[in-house]
């Protein structure tokens, strides 16, 4: 079922929204070509740090990712409208707007979640933004502060009346953060008193938690963030549960390994060995949990160098759970990208596109039809 966002067009209704430290370009990547109807958005940037160093690389975008969206942080309307004409100019089919975030080091400089303590900032951030750029502008945001000053309603009606044309609500204050349950009662509220898109967030972390969340708040989409740590395929298995009421079983071990082998490589061949292979550790232990007796090679796994112990030590836990047959389908999946040539990628200065390279084009194994 389409969604109309000011005057762009989403195929389906899962949207994965900013992650830091995840929805990088090779993230976004494994999920396009696992899913390709999704919503994307980038990881968040520094509406300030852009005055500075505009060609930041967490703007990059690939050009077979679309529909995609440059999440922007700040509290500055000025130079938050600026940051925002650079997401239009850089190819973002919208601008999304952070004041969601709960982190201290965000909330403390007035960014984030922050701003639904001063709504009034808050919506001439919208309205400096909306008048800058010809893309559709979004925000994501909380039920408020803590438990006494839940003013996701009125915040929503203020986004709305500023320009906004899609909103998310994820559905626990700042003072939650992540712990407990996501209110899902709230966010309904908050869609029954707009008419743009609401996109509900919060305790997404099986396709029947997207439906069941659906169902309670009349949302028109959902977002799915940390439910997708490690398991990318959670997208396309929500996707095609919306769609047909279909469950898709999850991936074997051995697909499920191979997926992680492609991460890394991407890692790598974008960031250069140094941190790519630092930043894959986090992956690969979100890959590998649940896998019985995977534990030790947890351990090691948060110590590797390079993409070649990356792959020793996945072929070892394949063998452990699948035998040699499939430590052969693994091994014969790591052939095809090379990576013994991983090295060239050393600087990590590479460009989207060639970056992207290392990982072929070929669909990626999520389990389905197995």
């Amino acid at each position: 079922m389409p969604i109309k966002i000011g005057s762009l067009t989403v195929p389906g209704r899962v949207y994965v929204p900013p992650m830091a430290g995840v929805t990088d370009l090779v993230f976004r990547n494994i999920v396009r070509r696992v899913d390709r109807g999704c919503l994307l958005a980038t990881e968040m940037v520094s509406s300030k740090s852009l005055q500075f160093k505009s060609d930041s690389r967490l703007m990059d975008l690939a050009s077979d990712e679309h529909p995609i969206g440059i999440q922007i942080f700040g509290h500055e309307p000025e130079v938050m409208a600026m940051a925002a004409k650079m997401a239009e100019e850089r190819g973002a089919d919208f601008v999304d707007i952070n004041m969601g975030c709960p982190v201290p080091k965000i909330t403390n400089g007035k960014d984030g979640c922050a701003l639904m303590r001063e709504p009034d900032l808050a919506k001439e951030i919208v309205t400096a933004i909306h008048s800058s750029v010809k893309i559709p502008v979004t925000v994501k945001f909380r039920l408020g502060w803590d438990e006494s000053t839940k003013n996701c309603v009125e915040f929503g009606e203020m986004l709305e009346g500023a320009g906004a044309a899609a909103v998310t609500v994820h559905g626990r204050t700042r003072a939650q953060r992540y712990a407990g349950n996501a209110d899902w009662t709230m966010i309904a509220f908050v869609k029954k008193a707009l008419s743009i898109p609401v996109f509900g967030n919060g305790d997404v972390f099986e396709p029947e938690d997207a439906a069941r969340l659906l169902e309670a708040t009349n949302c028109d989409g959902v977002a799915v963030a940390r439910g997708t740590l490690g398991n990318p395929w959670l997208i396309p298995r929500i996707t095609k549960y919306l769609d047909t009421g279909i469950l898709d079983e999850t991936p074997d071990v051995v697909d499920r390994l191979i997926l992680a082998m492609h991460h890394c490589i991407g890692m790598i061949a974008y960031k250069g060995i140094r941190v790519g292979t630092s930043e894959s550790r986090r992956h690969l232990i979100n890959y590998t949990k649940g896998i019985h007796k995977s534990a030790p090679y947890r351990n090691r796994l948060t110590q590797v160098n390079s993409a070649r112990e990356i792959v020793d030590v996945l072929a070892e836990l394949v063998e452990q759970e699948a035998g040699m047959d499939g430590k052969r389908r693994f091994l014969s999946a790591v052939e095809r990208y090379d990576i013994e040539n991983i090295g060239k990628f050393d600087e990590g200065n590479n460009g989207p596109e060639a970056a992207l390279k290392a990982l072929g084009s070929a669909p990626l194994l999520v389990g389905a039809g197995r």
